[in-house]
């Protein structure tokens, strides 16, 4: 059965990144298709999204099994909830890269240059961020996993900003008012992928140390739930 365990446990690891680097791809694709106001990679990254909600019903069933025939303790089963909770997340940062690959077909070109840099600058904070919070897991690094809640912030002034510059176009130029809305709703899009990422960090501080810092922006809180299911 300590086999059976082991060679499931690393297959579910390797499922994860697997799904890991698709959505990664997913959501490059996505961005590259905004920038360049390429319609047909729109449609791939709308296309992807089927193979990847596949891929998360085949993790969350493989941990499912786990978690029955197995019921492991302490790190074993913080991985194990973990693995479900950055499952969901990947899913739904695909689904954050569809929408912007929707928007696009709404704007049917690409973005006025005068915001090009401006998302281009949070394009990379936010890739760097998933980018580091799947290899925070993968490596159990907590402070890798720090560095990418810190960086959050730095993504919600861009959001801000950048909502308030479109608004702003669209009471000076109200022909220009659709496409404004579209581009809030992409920015929209990047700062959950941001958000989704520090969800992913916060899970592996959990994962590693037993602790939740949910909502707590770094604060070492301890709450009875982690200290239950146990320490490594």
């Amino acid at each position: 059965m300590g086999r059976y365990y082991d060679e499931n446990y690393e297959l579910l690891r390797q499922k994860l990144e697997s799904m890991a680097e698709k959505v990664r791809r997913t959501i490059s694709q996505a961005l590259d298709a905004l920038t360049r106001g390429d319609l047909e990679l729109a449609q791939e990254v709308i296309k992807a999204d089927a193979d990847i909600d596949f891929r998360e019903i085949e993790i969350d069933e493989l941990v499912l099994k786990l978690l029955a025939l197995q019921q492991p303790m302490a790190i074993d089963l913080r991985f194990l909830v973990t693995a479900l909770k950055i499952n969901n997340d990947l899913e739904r940062m695909g689904d954050q890269a569809v929408n912007i690959a929707q928007g696009l077909q709404i704007l049917q070109h690409r973005p006025h240059d005068s915001y090009l840099s401006e998302f281009g600058r949070m394009e990379k904070i936010v890739q760097r961020m998933a980018q580091d919070a799947i290899q925070a897991f993968m490596t159990s690094n907590v402070e890798l996993a720090r560095d990418v809640i810190r960086r959050d912030d730095e993504v919600d002034a861009f959001n801000r900003n950048m909502i308030r510059a479109l608004v702003s176009q669209a009471k000076t130029h109200p022909e220009h008012a659709d496409a404004c809305i579209s581009l809030v709703l992409i920015t929209r899009n990047l700062e959950r992928i941001g958000d989704l990422s520090t969800n992913i960090a916060e899970d592996v501080v959990y994962y590693i140390e037993g602790r939740f810092i949910k909502h707590t922006r770094g604060l070492r809180a301890q709450w009875p739930v982690a200290e239950a299911i146990g320490r490594a």
